[in-house]
Protein backbone atom coordinates (compact mmCIF):
# COMPACT_ATOMS: atom_id res chain seq x y z
CA UNK A 1 0.00 0.00 0.00
CA UNK A 2 3.40 2.37 1.08
CA UNK A 3 4.04 2.49 -2.89
CA UNK A 4 1.28 1.70 -4.74
CA UNK A 5 -0.93 4.53 -3.46
CA UNK A 6 1.70 7.42 -4.49
CA UNK A 7 2.20 5.62 -8.02
CA UNK A 8 -1.72 6.08 -7.82
CA UNK A 9 -2.08 9.49 -7.03
CA UNK A 10 0.80 10.36 -9.63
CA UNK A 11 -1.19 8.78 -12.51
CA UNK A 12 -4.46 10.21 -11.37
CA UNK A 13 -2.69 13.95 -12.10
CA UNK A 14 -1.37 12.85 -15.23
CA UNK A 15 -4.57 11.62 -16.55
CA UNK A 16 -6.21 15.12 -14.84
CA UNK A 17 -3.43 16.88 -17.05
CA UNK A 18 -3.77 14.91 -20.78
CA UNK A 19 -7.63 14.47 -20.30
CA UNK A 20 -9.88 16.23 -22.79
CA UNK A 21 -10.63 19.30 -20.37
CA UNK A 22 -10.62 22.31 -23.22
CA UNK A 23 -14.59 21.78 -23.75
CA UNK A 24 -15.13 20.70 -20.16
CA UNK A 25 -17.84 23.56 -18.24
CA UNK A 26 -16.27 21.88 -14.91
CA UNK A 27 -13.61 20.44 -13.41
CA UNK A 28 -13.63 19.01 -9.85
CA UNK A 29 -10.49 17.82 -8.24
CA UNK A 30 -11.23 15.93 -4.55
CA UNK A 31 -9.81 14.52 -1.59
CA UNK A 32 -11.96 11.97 0.29
CA UNK A 33 -11.31 10.01 3.39
CA UNK A 34 -14.04 6.92 3.98
CA UNK A 35 -14.56 5.00 7.13
CA UNK A 36 -16.76 2.09 8.19
CA UNK A 37 -16.83 1.53 11.70
CA UNK A 38 -18.54 -2.28 11.19
CA UNK A 39 -15.12 -3.47 9.86
CA UNK A 40 -12.45 -1.28 12.09
CA UNK A 41 -9.70 -1.63 9.43
CA UNK A 42 -11.65 -0.57 6.78
CA UNK A 43 -10.56 2.92 5.98
CA UNK A 44 -9.34 4.09 2.70
CA UNK A 45 -8.19 7.83 1.26
CA UNK A 46 -9.45 8.57 -2.15
CA UNK A 47 -8.38 10.98 -4.83
CA UNK A 48 -11.08 11.62 -7.73
CA UNK A 49 -10.87 14.03 -10.54
CA UNK A 50 -14.12 14.92 -12.71
CA UNK A 51 -14.79 16.89 -16.11
CA UNK A 52 -18.36 18.00 -15.89
CA UNK A 53 -19.98 18.55 -19.12
CA UNK A 54 -17.43 17.89 -21.56
CA UNK A 55 -18.97 19.41 -24.98
CA UNK A 56 -18.85 16.24 -27.31
CA UNK A 57 -20.87 15.78 -30.90
CA UNK A 58 -24.83 15.42 -29.89
CA UNK A 59 -24.37 16.05 -26.31
CA UNK A 60 -22.55 16.38 -23.61
CA UNK A 61 -19.77 13.86 -21.88
CA UNK A 62 -18.65 13.14 -18.22
CA UNK A 63 -15.50 11.88 -16.96
CA UNK A 64 -14.41 10.69 -13.79
CA UNK A 65 -10.60 9.52 -12.73
CA UNK A 66 -10.62 7.84 -9.14
CA UNK A 67 -8.52 6.36 -6.88
CA UNK A 68 -9.51 4.81 -3.20
CA UNK A 69 -8.85 1.49 -1.09
CA UNK A 70 -5.91 0.24 -3.45
CA UNK A 71 -8.70 0.21 -6.23
CA UNK A 72 -8.27 2.75 -9.45
CA UNK A 73 -11.45 3.63 -10.96
CA UNK A 74 -12.52 5.37 -14.45
CA UNK A 75 -16.16 6.55 -15.08
CA UNK A 76 -17.67 7.71 -18.49
CA UNK A 77 -21.27 9.52 -19.11
CA UNK A 78 -22.65 10.38 -21.86
CA UNK A 79 -26.49 12.61 -22.25
CA UNK A 80 -27.82 13.49 -25.60
CA UNK A 81 -31.00 14.73 -26.75
CA UNK A 82 -32.64 12.99 -29.64
CA UNK A 83 -36.19 14.06 -31.79
CA UNK A 84 -38.25 10.48 -31.50
CA UNK A 85 -41.27 11.17 -34.17
CA UNK A 86 -44.57 11.85 -31.72
CA UNK A 87 -42.66 11.40 -28.78
CA UNK A 88 -40.79 14.53 -29.71
CA UNK A 89 -37.41 15.71 -28.06
CA UNK A 90 -35.88 12.45 -25.86
CA UNK A 91 -32.88 12.63 -23.43
CA UNK A 92 -31.05 9.69 -23.64
CA UNK A 93 -28.25 9.02 -20.73
CA UNK A 94 -25.84 6.87 -20.06
CA UNK A 95 -22.84 5.46 -17.47
CA UNK A 96 -20.46 3.10 -17.27
CA UNK A 97 -17.60 3.21 -14.45
CA UNK A 98 -14.99 0.16 -14.05
CA UNK A 99 -12.45 -0.05 -11.00
CA UNK A 100 -9.44 -2.40 -10.91
CA UNK A 101 -10.78 -5.08 -8.22
CA UNK A 102 -13.08 -5.94 -11.42
CA UNK A 103 -16.21 -4.42 -10.09
CA UNK A 104 -18.70 -2.25 -12.41
CA UNK A 105 -21.34 -0.45 -12.67
CA UNK A 106 -23.26 0.78 -15.77
CA UNK A 107 -26.50 2.95 -16.06
CA UNK A 108 -28.58 3.24 -19.47
CA UNK A 109 -31.87 5.46 -19.22
CA UNK A 110 -34.11 7.97 -21.51
CA UNK A 111 -37.12 10.39 -20.48
CA UNK A 112 -39.38 12.57 -22.49
CA UNK A 113 -42.78 13.37 -22.10
CA UNK A 114 -46.10 11.03 -23.67
CA UNK A 115 -49.16 13.12 -23.79
CA UNK A 116 -49.46 14.88 -20.02
CA UNK A 117 -46.84 12.68 -18.39
CA UNK A 118 -43.52 13.27 -17.98
CA UNK A 119 -41.64 9.51 -18.38
CA UNK A 120 -38.50 8.48 -17.35
CA UNK A 121 -37.02 4.67 -18.00
CA UNK A 122 -33.59 3.03 -16.62
CA UNK A 123 -31.90 0.29 -16.54
CA UNK A 124 -28.80 -0.43 -14.41
CA UNK A 125 -26.41 -3.60 -13.38
CA UNK A 126 -23.88 -2.58 -10.66
CA UNK A 127 -21.74 -5.19 -8.82
CA UNK A 128 -20.98 -2.84 -5.31
CA UNK A 129 -22.71 -0.08 -4.05
CA UNK A 130 -23.21 3.87 -5.56
CA UNK A 131 -20.40 5.22 -3.63
CA UNK A 132 -17.73 2.80 -4.75
CA UNK A 133 -17.84 4.51 -8.56
CA UNK A 134 -19.35 8.11 -7.91
CA UNK A 135 -17.86 10.84 -5.54
CA UNK A 136 -20.61 11.43 -2.40
CA UNK A 137 -22.63 8.85 -2.71
CA UNK A 138 -22.17 6.94 1.09
CA UNK A 139 -25.72 7.98 2.13
CA UNK A 140 -27.38 7.54 -0.91
CA UNK A 141 -30.68 5.95 -1.21
CA UNK A 142 -30.76 6.15 -5.06
CA UNK A 143 -30.83 2.22 -5.06
CA UNK A 144 -30.96 -0.69 -2.46
CA UNK A 145 -27.51 -1.72 -0.62
CA UNK A 146 -27.72 -5.69 -1.90
CA UNK A 147 -25.08 -8.43 -1.41
CA UNK A 148 -23.52 -9.16 -4.75
CA UNK A 149 -24.27 -7.75 -8.25
CA UNK A 150 -27.87 -6.92 -9.49
CA UNK A 151 -29.68 -5.92 -12.35
CA UNK A 152 -32.29 -2.97 -11.84
CA UNK A 153 -35.04 -1.13 -13.26
CA UNK A 154 -36.16 1.88 -12.80
CA UNK A 155 -39.40 3.95 -14.06
CA UNK A 156 -40.31 7.67 -12.76
CA UNK A 157 -43.90 8.55 -13.70
CA UNK A 158 -44.74 12.20 -12.97
CA UNK A 159 -48.46 13.65 -14.22
CA UNK A 160 -49.83 17.31 -13.14
CA UNK A 161 -53.56 16.51 -12.82
CA UNK A 162 -54.66 20.20 -11.98
CA UNK A 163 -53.05 23.41 -11.93
CA UNK A 164 -51.35 22.76 -8.55
CA UNK A 165 -51.85 19.10 -8.16
CA UNK A 166 -48.72 16.73 -9.29
CA UNK A 167 -48.74 13.37 -8.65
CA UNK A 168 -45.44 11.17 -9.07
CA UNK A 169 -44.96 7.38 -8.70
CA UNK A 170 -41.20 5.72 -8.90
CA UNK A 171 -41.70 2.21 -8.84
CA UNK A 172 -38.23 0.03 -8.72
CA UNK A 173 -37.24 -4.02 -9.73
CA UNK A 174 -33.64 -5.40 -8.87
CA UNK A 175 -32.88 -8.74 -9.49
CA UNK A 176 -29.96 -10.33 -6.98
CA UNK A 177 -31.09 -13.70 -5.85
CA UNK A 178 -34.36 -13.16 -6.54
CA UNK A 179 -36.77 -10.43 -7.28
CA UNK A 180 -36.48 -7.29 -4.84
CA UNK A 181 -39.27 -4.48 -5.45
CA UNK A 182 -39.38 -1.29 -3.81
CA UNK A 183 -41.59 2.09 -4.90
CA UNK A 184 -42.75 6.02 -3.56
CA UNK A 185 -45.14 7.83 -4.62
CA UNK A 186 -45.69 11.58 -4.02
CA UNK A 187 -49.32 13.50 -4.01
CA UNK A 188 -47.74 17.17 -4.66
CA UNK A 189 -50.39 19.89 -3.59
CA UNK A 190 -48.45 23.24 -5.04
CA UNK A 191 -49.28 26.42 -3.49
CA UNK A 192 -51.90 24.67 -0.72
CA UNK A 193 -50.98 27.40 2.30
CA UNK A 194 -49.62 30.70 0.18
CA UNK A 195 -46.75 29.67 -1.91
CA UNK A 196 -45.82 26.27 0.27
CA UNK A 197 -46.45 23.17 -0.71
CA UNK A 198 -48.10 20.02 0.98
CA UNK A 199 -47.28 16.20 -0.36
CA UNK A 200 -48.65 12.68 0.80
CA UNK A 201 -46.18 10.36 0.73
CA UNK A 202 -46.16 6.58 0.22
CA UNK A 203 -43.51 4.17 -0.18
CA UNK A 204 -42.89 0.18 0.49
CA UNK A 205 -40.20 -2.33 0.05
CA UNK A 206 -40.33 -6.17 -0.77
CA UNK A 207 -37.20 -8.66 -0.60
CA UNK A 208 -37.29 -11.91 -2.19
CA UNK A 209 -40.00 -14.26 -0.55
CA UNK A 210 -40.96 -11.14 1.85
CA UNK A 211 -38.97 -12.36 4.66
CA UNK A 212 -37.56 -8.20 4.49
CA UNK A 213 -40.64 -6.22 3.53
CA UNK A 214 -41.18 -2.58 4.91
CA UNK A 215 -43.69 0.32 4.24
CA UNK A 216 -44.28 3.93 5.21
CA UNK A 217 -47.00 6.43 4.81
CA UNK A 218 -46.09 10.29 5.64
CA UNK A 219 -47.10 13.92 4.68
CA UNK A 220 -44.39 16.87 3.91
CA UNK A 221 -43.93 20.50 3.18
CA UNK A 222 -41.49 22.29 0.80
CA UNK A 223 -41.04 26.20 1.74
CA UNK A 224 -39.81 27.94 -0.89
CA UNK A 225 -37.99 30.98 0.03
CA UNK A 226 -37.93 33.07 -3.08
CA UNK A 227 -34.32 33.20 -4.38
CA UNK A 228 -33.51 30.99 -1.70
CA UNK A 229 -32.59 27.60 -1.57
CA UNK A 230 -36.08 26.08 -0.77
CA UNK A 231 -36.64 23.76 2.50
CA UNK A 232 -38.53 20.66 2.77
CA UNK A 233 -39.26 18.43 5.77
CA UNK A 234 -41.40 15.22 5.84
CA UNK A 235 -43.03 12.65 8.75
CA UNK A 236 -43.64 9.91 8.05
CA UNK A 237 -44.70 6.49 10.34
CA UNK A 238 -42.85 3.14 9.05
CA UNK A 239 -44.04 -0.91 9.68
CA UNK A 240 -41.87 -3.56 9.23
CA UNK A 241 -41.92 -6.91 10.81
CA UNK A 242 -39.85 -5.30 14.11
CA UNK A 243 -43.00 -3.27 14.31
CA UNK A 244 -43.84 0.53 13.26
CA UNK A 245 -42.10 3.62 13.91
CA UNK A 246 -41.49 7.13 13.13
CA UNK A 247 -39.33 8.51 10.17
CA UNK A 248 -38.45 11.64 9.27
CA UNK A 249 -36.81 13.27 6.18
CA UNK A 250 -35.06 17.11 6.04
CA UNK A 251 -33.52 19.13 3.42
CA UNK A 252 -31.92 22.69 3.90
CA UNK A 253 -29.44 25.19 2.42
CA UNK A 254 -29.09 28.67 3.01
CA UNK A 255 -27.16 30.93 1.40
CA UNK A 256 -24.07 32.70 3.84
CA UNK A 257 -22.69 35.80 2.54
CA UNK A 258 -20.43 34.38 -0.35
CA UNK A 259 -20.67 30.48 1.35
CA UNK A 260 -23.42 28.15 1.32
CA UNK A 261 -24.29 25.37 3.80
CA UNK A 262 -26.81 22.56 3.59
CA UNK A 263 -27.46 19.39 4.73
CA UNK A 264 -29.78 16.41 3.74
CA UNK A 265 -30.86 13.91 6.34
CA UNK A 266 -33.38 11.15 6.45
CA UNK A 267 -34.18 8.60 9.61
CA UNK A 268 -36.38 6.36 8.69
CA UNK A 269 -35.62 2.28 11.29
CA UNK A 270 -37.74 0.66 9.36
CA UNK A 271 -36.44 0.61 6.05
CA UNK A 272 -34.65 -2.51 4.98
CA UNK A 273 -33.46 -1.60 1.63
CA UNK A 274 -30.92 1.23 2.62
CA UNK A 275 -29.45 2.38 5.75
CA UNK A 276 -31.90 3.50 8.42
CA UNK A 277 -30.28 7.30 8.96
CA UNK A 278 -28.48 9.06 6.17
CA UNK A 279 -27.10 12.17 6.58
CA UNK A 280 -25.05 14.44 3.80
CA UNK A 281 -23.77 17.59 4.89
CA UNK A 282 -22.24 20.50 2.77
CA UNK A 283 -20.40 24.01 2.52
CA UNK A 284 -18.85 25.90 -0.28
CA UNK A 285 -16.93 29.20 -0.37
CA UNK A 286 -15.24 30.55 -3.27
CA UNK A 287 -11.72 29.98 -3.79
CA UNK A 288 -9.37 32.30 -4.75
CA UNK A 289 -8.72 34.42 -7.30
CA UNK A 290 -5.78 33.09 -8.75
CA UNK A 291 -7.56 29.41 -8.85
CA UNK A 292 -9.65 31.06 -11.64
CA UNK A 293 -12.62 31.67 -9.73
CA UNK A 294 -13.65 27.99 -8.58
CA UNK A 295 -15.37 26.97 -5.26
CA UNK A 296 -14.23 24.94 -2.01
CA UNK A 297 -16.66 22.49 -1.51
CA UNK A 298 -16.88 20.60 1.51
CA UNK A 299 -18.67 17.68 2.69
CA UNK A 300 -19.70 15.07 5.73
CA UNK A 301 -22.06 12.03 4.78
CA UNK A 302 -22.93 9.35 7.27
CA UNK A 303 -24.69 6.38 6.62
CA UNK A 304 -25.58 4.34 9.49
CA UNK A 305 -28.10 0.93 10.88
CA UNK A 306 -29.19 2.83 14.16
CA UNK A 307 -28.59 -0.54 16.06
CA UNK A 308 -31.13 -2.74 13.90
CA UNK A 309 -29.85 -6.00 13.11
CA UNK A 310 -32.27 -6.42 9.89
CA UNK A 311 -30.69 -3.25 8.46
CA UNK A 312 -29.35 -2.97 4.63
CA UNK A 313 -26.26 -1.01 6.31
CA UNK A 314 -24.42 -3.04 9.72
CA UNK A 315 -22.48 -0.10 11.60
CA UNK A 316 -21.56 2.76 10.15
CA UNK A 317 -20.25 4.23 7.55
CA UNK A 318 -18.70 7.63 7.03
CA UNK A 319 -17.09 9.85 4.31
CA UNK A 320 -15.53 13.46 4.68
CA UNK A 321 -14.71 15.10 1.00
CA UNK A 322 -12.61 18.07 0.31
CA UNK A 323 -13.28 19.31 -3.25
CA UNK A 324 -11.99 22.08 -5.92
CA UNK A 325 -14.28 22.74 -8.16
CA UNK A 326 -12.63 25.01 -11.23
CA UNK A 327 -14.64 26.65 -14.39
CA UNK A 328 -13.00 25.50 -17.66
CA UNK A 329 -14.43 27.76 -20.19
Amino acid sequence: MTGTLPRALAALCLLALTAPTVAAQHARLEARLEASLAARDAQALGFAVRFEAMKVEGGTATLELGYEGGAARVGLGVAANRAFGPLGNVIVEGWGALRTDAAAEGRLGARGVVGPVAVRVTAVAFGARPAAFRSGLVASAERPVLAGAALGFQVGLTARLDRNLILEFDPELYLAGGAHWRGEARLRLLKLFGDNEFDLVARGYAGPGGASRDAAVGIGVTLPRGRAPDWSFAALVGWSPAGPALGARASLAEDLGPARVGVDAAFEPYRHDVAALRVAASASVPAAGYLGGGRWEAGLQVATDAGDTSAAVRGTELALTLALRLPME
